[in-house]
């Protein structure tokens, strides 16, 4: 699904960065970077949208321990229609290597109607090899059709 989700959300698109400086203005503390009740640092961060219209946003995160998670956030609750989703995508260098989501153990499960966040279980970025990705979407429940998709660039 994550690799569907990718190439709808213009996967090609997504570049290699170096390493993130400590502080930049990319890299700020962010109170809606959450993970349970710890909160982390946005590494990048990508609007989700339909059509013109920001519906949320979903953030590539990170703690001081070089963990990484994916963390979605809407700026209305879910209907009775619609379900959201994060994915972090785990890269070796370049190519894909793995993916969790919210409904992965260490999530906080998807995002259901009348909720607005979830975020995924982190992965260890402290080994050199591994580079990240976050994956944002919102998705009807009636059809399965995705309303809207996006991905943040991989970064290390």
């Amino acid at each position: 699904m994550i690799k569907k989700i990718l190439a709808a959300a213009g996967a090609a698109a997504i570049a290699v960065t170096g390493l993130t400086p400590a502080a930049s203005a990319e890299v700020a503390a962010a109170p809606d970077c959450q993970h349970g009740s710890s909160y982390g640092i946005v590494v990048e961060k990508v609007n989700l949208t339909i059509g013109t219209t920001v519906i949320g946003r979903i953030d590539l995160c990170r703690d001081s321990g070089y963990q990484y998670w994916g963390f979605v956030l809407f700026n209305k609750p879910a209907t009775a229609s619609q379900y959201g989703q994060a994915a972090i995508v785990r890269y070796d260098q370049v190519a894909y290597f793995s993916d969790v989501d919210c409904d992965s153990p260490g999530g906080n499960q998807k995002v259901m109607p009348g909720q607005t966040r979830c975020w995924t279980p982190k992965y260890d970025g402290r080994a050199g090899r591994w580079n990240f990705a976050a994956v944002g979407y919102l998705t009807s429940s009636h059809t399965g059709d995705v309303l809207a998709a996006e991905t943040t660039m991989i970064q290390r």
